[in-house]
């Protein structure tokens, strides 16, 4: 399965997020969307999956929740926005008596991927206000019964 990961667009989606994702079959948007209509637009590409962020406001965040567990490809994916340490978080995973396989968030506005607890916590960074990089970032994770890769997206416009 093919999923486009979008994070941190701030009311801002660049137009070459549509092109990036346009093969995939799920767009995950792990927070800080901006309004509905960043929504409205990746849903015209494929289904979305979201939370909400710490600078959305109403009505985004009586739309989504903080914190979501859903399965793709046999895999279970836990999305939120922040999860300080990729440490802490598994923690706060064993007291809600939670499991993922992977873990996607934003906030940071940095691209990461770290395996830890046989975890991957991924961040696609920032569509549209990225931090240490010229342009935005957005990432494309495939996943199967055997496979979890993470292709990092650079959208040059």
């Amino acid at each position: 399965m093919k999923i486009g990961l979008i994070s941190d667009t701030h009311n801002k989606l660049p137009a070459a997020v549509l092109e990036v994702f346009k093969d995939v079959q799920q767009i995950i948007h792990a927070g800080d969307i901006g309004s509905e209509d960043i929504i409205n637009d990746l849903s015209t590409i494929a289904p979305v999956k979201a939370v909400y962020g710490n600078m959305d406001t109403f009505p985004l965040v009586s739309r989504y929740n903080r914190i979501d567990f859903f399965k793709l490809a046999a895999r279970t994916i836990c999305l939120t926005h922040i999860i300080g340490t990729p440490q802490n978080f598994a923690y706060q995973l064993f007291k809600m008596n939670k499991k993922a396989d992977i873990v996607i968030f934003g906030h940071t506005h940095q691209y990461e991927h770290k395996i830890y607890n046989n975890i991957h916590f991924i961040n696609p960074g920032s569509a549209s206000m990225p931090k240490y990089t010229k342009s935005g970032t957005v990432a494309i994770l495939k996943i199967s019964d055997k496979v979890v890769e993470v292709e990092l997206i650079h959208l040059d416009e």
